[in-house]
């Protein structure tokens, strides 16, 4: 069996949560209107459908199209400009030394995410990407079923499979698989408090050494 490092996208290897809680907190009132935006709070770690599933309950009758039209609108311009992450060039050299094979689970629709992975210098290194936006059988995070799906398909188990993370929906999706989950604490965004997670990263290095010692010593706690 393989060993698999599985990325998010979103705040993982792209710094772009911030840059989208300031433009959806803009963009929710544009769609919705302040009443409901105000209701609504934090989307940090929903899909699509989820935040419109939320701003149902919060009272809103507009069509979820619109809300879908507003997000296409400004996605090119964020996934093809915020940055991405130091350490993860690095991090990468280390995962294909140690012959993991590399996948990535997100939310976002997959142009979204071929346009981040477009930018990366290891492109040619992701063997699996799933976009749960584009698998309607796959129920979105937090259910573990698009990580599980892509250990199955990577050829690896839980037990030999790390996924990297940010949001608590997707710790918990993450969790829920059986594999290793850690929690990258590199771009959350201000005063986000990650929980749920076997070990936490700093930052994209950090997560080196948190594999290597994993690797050597997998009966021993780190992070």
């Amino acid at each position: 069996m393989n060993k698999a490092f599985i990325f998010d996208l979103d705040g993982v290897l792209i710094d772009d949560e911030q840059i989208w809680e300031d433009e959806k907190s803009k963009l929710y009132i544009k769609v919705f209107g302040k009443e409901v935006a105000d209701r609504l709070g934090s989307t940090i770690g929903i899909n699509i459908d989820g935040i419109y599933e939320k701003a149902v309950s919060c009272g809103t009758q507009i069509p979820k199209e619109r809300l879908v039209s507003a997000f296409y609108e400004l996605a090119p311009t964020i996934y093809q400009t915020a940055p991405i992450p130091a350490g993860l060039d690095n991090l990468v050299i280390f995962l294909k030394e140690n012959n993991f094979v590399i996948g990535i689970v997100s939310a976002s629709p997959l142009p979204w995410i071929t346009t981040v992975t477009k930018r990366l210098s290891f492109e040619n290194d992701i063997t699996l990407i799933i976009s749960l936006y584009d698998r309607p059988d796959l129920p979105h995070k937090p259910a573990p079923d698009g990580y599980i799906e892509a250990i199955q398909s990577l050829e690896a188990t839980p037990a030999s499979t790390f996924i990297l993370e940010d949001s608590n929906a997707g710790i918990e999706s993450a969790k829920d698989s059986g594999a290793f989950t850690i929690g990258l604490q590199q771009n959350l965004t201000k005063g986000y408090k990650q929980n749920g997670a076997d070990a936490y990263a700093a930052t994209a290095r950090d997560v080196i050494e948190i594999v290597r010692q994993r690797i050597e010593n997998p009966i021993k706690a780190v992070g």
